[in-house]
């Protein structure tokens, strides 16, 4: 395939030295080596290129690379690909619903565009009936006795009936009853569109890992992870001392995302924090580095990297090593994201309301060549937010401020989930930064390849701190003069009223209360 790559280079050399046209050359270069093909509408809205994103997403985390383009642009690769993903399709299609139907690719349809062409052209026994805009009614089995249900809207519905090999979920309306996901060998028909839906993006999650899956049986499953999400150095040092604490008595294995830390490390209040930190790090405690709130899309590269290793720094002379960066889902589709993420070869991530952050021009999801391990934040199908997707890995992020008995709550309904959880330890980790390189290997830390200790050591505390340093210093200094000001205007406030408070007793004592001898007075 290298070879290939190379000769289609220099033919694209060659032919622009000619002056010959290229853009179908350039095209086939552009579109060669990934796993699965996604087709788009046309000119799919926003709602659609926000689906579009979560199903980029989804792949990438189950780890497939995936091309994503529109139909008009994938009738000339399509038979490049073994696995053609269709997302909602309008319009015109019969065209290329009649080549993909000629084809032997495994398909996928999301949505009633053109499912009737592909149907009769595949020669399938089915039987297609439309019910037009309708609300309906989601049913869907993860496992037994354990299925959740949603309210949708069904836009040009189009459901089919038939046998099928493999069948999971119902959608009704209307006293009327189908299949949710109807699958016949390695045909896959969704009729519901919508995948902003939590249900039926976590189904989908499911649904598409076991389409992809090559062997019987369901696919690999995957862990989970429970995360103390947001810690900050304020956080209550008893309210994080009581978390820690049970886990480790729990014996479960934890994840603590930290703020990162820029300056001030050396500061008593820092070096409580980090003990805690140190105490669960000993203890079987994972700790990853969270993102700074602050990064946004137009900041500097450079300097974002240097403040995340700045982080890094004043947490390892701590003797705390973050192992992993949390990050938002964004970072997957923005510039800036992927080279902050290169840096990192474990990456959590949380959702955010970031909008549509794909680039549909892009054509490729590019992260899934970085070779990251990725763990995707679990989908709330229910108050205490446990996983029920097992194709990758998830994180159940749960902050300090909700409390232990929300905590534990969240915390049994992992244990009691299928999916299992698992030791961030048991797996190894890489950091680069600027002046740093920390791994992990077999449970072990080092950094810059001098192996470090993990043991827990309680601080030393210096009494006599001294915290005249820098602007601290400065508005101290300021705020002790200040007080001395108000200090004496105080006083001096005070004083004048108490005068006034006594003249205007003494005049009027003498107009209005009674005379010792005499009568009323004059």
């Amino acid at each position: 395939m290298m070879y290939k790559k190379q000769a289609l280079i220099l033919l694209l050399l060659l032919f622009t030295a000619a002056g010959i046209p290229i853009r179908v050359l350039a095209a086939e270069l552009e579109y060669q080596d990934a796993e699965i093909l996604l087709v788009y509408n046309n000119n799919p809205t926003q709602s659609e290129i926000a689906d579009i994103q979560i199903i980029v997403k989804i792949l990438t985390y189950q780890q497939f690379s995936v091309v994503y383009t529109s139909m008009r642009e994938a009738g000339r690769i399509l038979d490049k690909y073994d696995a053609v993903l269709c997302y909602r399709l309008e319009g015109d299609t019969d065209s290329f619903m009649e080549q993909l139907a000629g084809g032997e690719q495994k398909v996928f349809l999301i949505g009633s565009g053109g499912v009737t062409k592909f149907v009769t052209g595949r020669g399938y026994d089915f039987t297609c009936y439309e019910i037009g805009d309708s609300i309906v009614d989601l049913d869907y089995q993860f496992a037994e006795d354990n299925d959740f249900k949603a309210l949708m809207s069904l836009t040009n519905g189009m459901l089919l009936t038939g046998d099928f090999t493999y069948v999971n979920g119902t959608i009704s309306m209307n006293g009327m009853a189908a299949n949710l996901y109807s699958r016949y060998d390695s045909f896959v028909y969704l009729p519901v569109t919508d995948l902003t839906n939590s249900l039926l993006q976590a189904s989908f999650t499911k649904e598409i890992a076991r389409w992809l899956w090559p062997y019987k049986g369901d696919p690999h499953t995957y862990a989970q992870y429970i995360v103390l999400d947001e810690v900050y150095p304020f956080t209550s040092p008893e309210k994080l001392m009581e978390a820690v604490d049970y886990f480790i008595d729990s014996r479960l294995p934890f994840v603590i995302s930290v703020m990162p830390i820029f300056e001030n490390g050396d500061y008593p209040a820092m070096k409580r924090f980090c003990e805690i930190l140190r105490y669960a790090q000993a203890n079987g405690g994972a700790i990853i580095m969270h993102s700074p709130n602050y990064q946004q899309e137009e900041d500097n590269v450079e300097q974002v990297l240097e403040y995340l290793t700045i982080a890094t720094e004043a947490y390892a002379n701590q003797g705390i090593y973050p192992i992993g960066l949390e990050v938002p889902e964004k970072y997957m589709f923005i510039e800036l994201g992927r080279e902050i993420l290169q840096r990192y070869s474990t990456l959590f991530f949380f959702q955010d309301d970031y909008g549509n952050a794909i680039n549909l021009e892009a054509g490729f999801n590019s992260i899934y060549k970085d070779g990251h391990k990725m763990i995707a934040s679990a989908i709330n199908l229910n108050q205490l937010g446990n996983s029920q997707i097992l194709s990758h890995p998830t994180a159940l992020y749960i902050k300090i401020t909700e409390g232990m008995d929300a905590l534990k709550k969240k915390v049994n309904a992992c244990t009691a989930s299928a999916a299992p959880l698992k030791n961030l330890w048991e797996t190894d980790h890489v950091v680069y930064a600027n002046n740093l390189y920390l791994y992990t290997k077999s449970g072990q830390v080092y950094m810059n390849n001098e192996k470090v200790s993990l043991d827990y050591i309680p601080f030393e505390y210096d009494s006599d701190f001294d915290y005249k340093n820098g602007v601290f210093h400065w508005i101290m200094t300021d705020l002790q003069g200040l007080n001395n000001k108000l200090v004496f205007v105080t006083f001096v406030s005070s004083a004048v009223f108490l005068v006034f408070i006594l003249h205007a007793r003494r005049i009027n004592k003498h107009k209005f209360l009674l005379e010792k001898k005499g009568g009323l007075p004059k």
